[in-house]
């Protein structure tokens, strides 16, 4: 078996994530956001305008693109297919390898919560700004192969920017990184590689998820003002402080480090 078949049976199920203003922990227990209205009109604010379809901006998001065609049917590309799950409790496995750790292997109710909230905040943000900034997919302008099903809508919507997993794995990177000092600069690599299997995908221009990504780190320094995420993320905490002294690993993470060798790989061409 090729090593990316392998590492693709480990993956099949992950689902693109639909932007909406709630979401739920374990498919059944809806969750509300950290932040009100006037903060997340803030955050809206600072996103620039997308680059126009002719712009220099534009120009280099197609060339790079182009590059990530490379990746296609790699292990690079079916972690990209993972990480389309935003959704916890499965998106707190992608940090597993980071935090050399399993979350999966007990429920983490807490953890899961905090994750939920940032994203429903992070999907909150994206229904305003795709509706700002329309701007269509590399699927689209460029065709590319997409490393997901997705219907036509989704394929030729103008809804790529910025990135929602990018935001939602940005503050994700830094909600691990509060959590786990030892291991913040893994944790947020990791957060940033989210961002980035969307362009692997592509579902999303590079410059959707750089600005998704600077977005994220935004949406987490907001949301950790909030009385009651500071409660929320202790008890997180308890929770990572319990998993890493399981002293399990996630098997994947041979795998992982090639796929994540892979992806620097084309960047640093």
């Amino acid at each position: 078996m090729r090593p990316a078949a392998g590492l693709a049976a480990r993956l099949i199920g992950a689902a693109l994530l639909a932007g909406c203003t709630s979401t739920t922990i374990g498919r059944s227990q809806p969750v509300p956001g950290y932040l009100g209205i006037a903060d997340l009109a803030t955050l809206a604010g600072s996103v620039p305008d997308a680059p126009s379809a002719n712009s220099p901006e534009q120009a280099r998001d197609i060339a790079l693109s182009q590059r990530f065609r490379a990746l296609e049917d790699t292990d690079r590309w079916w972690m990209a297919t993972a990480h389309a799950e935003v959704r916890p409790p499965e998106a707190a496995q992608h940090f597993d390898c980071a935090l050399g750790t399993r979350l999966a292997e007990q429920p983490r109710p807490a953890l899961d919560r905090v994750m939920g909230r940032l994203l429903v905040d992070s999907e909150r943000l994206a229904v305003d700004l795709v509706a700002r900034h329309p701007r269509l997919r590399p699927l689209a302008v460029p065709e590319r192969r997409s490393c997901q099903r997705l219907n036509e809508a989704s394929r030729l919507g103008a809804t790529s920017y910025p990135s929602v997993a990018a935001v939602a794995g940005a503050a994700y990177g830094e909600m691990f990184a509060d959590l786990a000092p030892d291991r913040a600069l893994t944790a947020r690599q990791m957060g940033q590689e989210i961002g980035f299997s969307r362009a692997v995908c592509a579902t999303n221009w590079p410059s959707d998820v750089a600005v998704g990504h600077a977005l994220g780190v935004a949406l987490y320094e907001a949301s950790s003002t909030e009385d009651d995420f500071a409660l929320d993320l202790e008890a997180a905490r308890a929770e990572l402080i319990a998993a890493r002294a399981e002293g399990l690993t996630n098997p994947g993470c041979a795998s992982e480090g090639l796929a994540l060798a892979q992806g620097q790989a084309i960047l640093g061409d």
